[in-house]
């Protein structure tokens, strides 16, 4: 079972979305989260640091209030050094409403779905990340996804994040971005966050996107991409510059995830030879192979020959 007591429960102010709610999980009916245990921020720096609304979500910082075997346990998640990963991990492939499989739209070569300008920011390819806090499958694919990344740059700020209890997929011990910043020369990271893991109220239906804590908005240009490449607005979706986008979460069979405490599950990163680390580690090289064809494989430590020639699944 997941370790109930690694995470804390910390206040922060909400933010407004207007973004429609969606299909797209099967069956995911359940409660927001169990055994929860509240800490309470007091901050008492002056009237300008209180907030009117508030918003409830599992996390915990890498910053002052972290202790040092957090602090190792996101270094470890974002230390992974790039080695060949098991191909493939045949038997495991997971029913519909135990995965959900990625879709890559290419710009060459297969399917042409990705077109028109390249994405940028700051000067430097921009890699879009739509996800919630809520959803399982997001969950998943931001362990490998932390992984890709912190090979082309470096995190700060990350916190942890359990998707809640849901008819047919139990909780996933994962991270989050919202409040997160990403530094690297050769890429921008601009996750959006659109909604916690925490239910509005005891009534509200889990299944509805509008019924959990808002916290980002997409702009326009984000909802236009999203709209035009993820056509059932469902999460986790990425957009590489838009030369590529991904829609859903890696193969990853669900059943591999929950039950495991972020120990556990940072653990297996180094264990390519387990089922669990192998379908970790091949979604990160899949992740970092992407990665690479934006960036025209730099730097030469995370693009090795083996990763270049990782192809886009079709």
């Amino acid at each position: 079972m997941s370790e109930q007591d690694d995470a804390d429960v910390i206040e922060h102010g909400s933010r407004q979305s207007s973004f429609r709610a969606i299909p797209g999980l099967p069956s995911l009916r359940g409660i927001a989260g169990t055994r929860r245990r509240r800490l309470v921020v007091i901050a008492a720096a002056g009237a300008l640091l209180v907030t009117a609304a508030t918003l409830v979500t599992f996390r915990l910082a890498a910053g002052p209030r972290t202790d040092p075997v957090v602090a190792g346990l996101i270094r470890e998640v974002t230390t992974v050094p790039v080695g060949k990963s098991l191909p493939g991990l045949p038997g495991l492939s997971a029913s519909p409403a135990d995965a959900y499989s990625s879709t890559l739209l290419t710009g060459a070569g297969g399917l042409t779905a990705v077109s028109g300008p390249r994405l940028t920011h700051g000067g430097k390819p921009e890699v879009l990340y739509v996800a919630t806090e809520y959803c399982p499958y997001c969950a998943m694919e931001n362990w490998p996804l932390i992984v890709a990344l912190s090979r082309f740059g470096q995190f700060t700020g990350l916190t942890t994040s359990r998707s809640p209890q849901f008819e047919h997929i139990a909780p996933v011990d994962s991270w989050t971005f919202y409040g997160s910043h990403y530094t690297s020369p050769y890429l921008s990271f601009v996750p959006v966050e659109q909604y916690s893991n925490v239910l509005v109220n005891a009534k509200a239906n889990p299944d509805a996107r509008e019924s959990y804590r808002k916290l980002q908005q997409l702009t326009p240009a984000q909802q236009a991409l999203f709209a035009r490449y993820d056509k059932t607005r469902a999460t986790p979706f990425l957009d590489f510059g838009n030369h590529a986008a991904q829609t859903g979460s890696g193969p990853i069979p669900v059943q591999l995830m929950t039950g495991k405490s972020w120990r556990q599950l940072a653990a297996a990163l180094r264990q390519p030879s387990t089922d669990l680390g192998s379908a970790l580690l091949t979604e990160a090289d899949s992740l970092t192979a992407e990665l690479c064809r934006l960036t025209g494989d730099r730097p030469a430590a995370a693009c090795p020959a083996f990763i270049t020639n990782i192809q886009p699944p079709s």
